[in-house]
């Protein structure tokens, strides 16, 4: 009965939120509209709704742009597995090595502020402008905050679980696997959706300054034409692509695993 009721209220949210956000995009484009039509900036600034949805079509009509989106998913999925594993495997080393860890987060904590841009200059310097040099620069803006994710969830584990377990027989690999592991998740999971963040700002970045194919490419090339409409089509694009994976693919299992642990508060 009470799992109905929750899903009557989560289908109940949703429709409620899916209104609020089309309510805000009608708002939006009708400033957007209004602002044009007063002519503040020129036409070659700021154009239209409608002249934006033309540039759409064209970019997707000459298939540049699906190919760009499947080309930066890519990237993006392969770089973001790599740090997902080396990232994890060092921030384990990090709790087994005290003092390891304690130097490390540090140096991981001040890296992690380190603008993504500011790795392409090395990148291009130490790989050169390939598919390599891209993926190094995604990979070195988000392990860092799977490296601190990780060292942080695992020791913020309250001590009595541990006891708990241990007291009750469990030791080496299976308390590792049945205790340590699943009392992590909950920080793991939003560790992991910071790093998603970071990566998708690290892959645009590269792509504007070291690529021929890819979403960050045709902005540049909007800009180098001064296809204003290309470039805020290509906008569009990175915002629906980087909003539609966190809510229906990270949120969706951030809130599968904070419902399994009892964590959901808003019910």
């Amino acid at each position: 009965m009470s799992e109905k009721l929750i899903s009557k209220k989560t289908s109940h949210g949703s429709f409620d939120d899916a209104a609020n956000a089309a309510l805000f995009l009608a708002v939006f484009i009708g400033v957007w509209q209004a602002v044009f039509m007063f002519g503040i900036w020129p036409t070659i600034s700021l154009p239209s709704p409608l002249m934006v949805a033309e540039s759409f079509v064209k970019i997707l009509w000459n298939h540049s742009l699906p190919v760009s989106i499947g080309v930066t998913l890519a990237r993006l999925v392969a770089a973001f597995a790599i740090s997902i594993a080396l990232g994890t495997l060092i921030g384990l080393a990090m709790i087994k090595f005290k003092g390891f860890g304690k130097t490390l987060s540090s140096f991981s904590a001040g890296l992690l502020s380190f603008p993504s841009i500011a790795w392409v200059p090395f990148s291009i310097l130490l790989i050169g402008f390939n598919d390599f040099g891209i993926l190094f620069v995604v990979v070195m803006s988000s392990i860092f905050s799977i490296m601190i994710s990780t060292y942080s969830s695992v020791r913020n584990i309250p001590p009595i679980y541990l006891d708990a377990a241990k007291n009750m027989g469990a030791k080496g690999f299976y308390l590792f696997r049945h205790v340590t592991i699943p009392a992590a998740t909950p920080s793991l999971i939003i560790g992991i959706r910071q790093a998603w963040s970071f990566a998708w700002h690290a892959i645009i970045g590269a792509e504007i300054l070291m690529s021929i194919v890819g979403l960050g490419h045709i902005l540049s090339v909007g800009r180098d034409f001064l296809d204003m409409g290309q470039v805020i089509a290509s906008m569009i694009t990175i915002f629906a692509i980087g909003l539609l994976v966190d809510r229906l693919l990270l949120f969706k299992l951030d809130e599968r695993v904070r419902r399994k642990w009892g964590l959901d508060h808003h019910r």
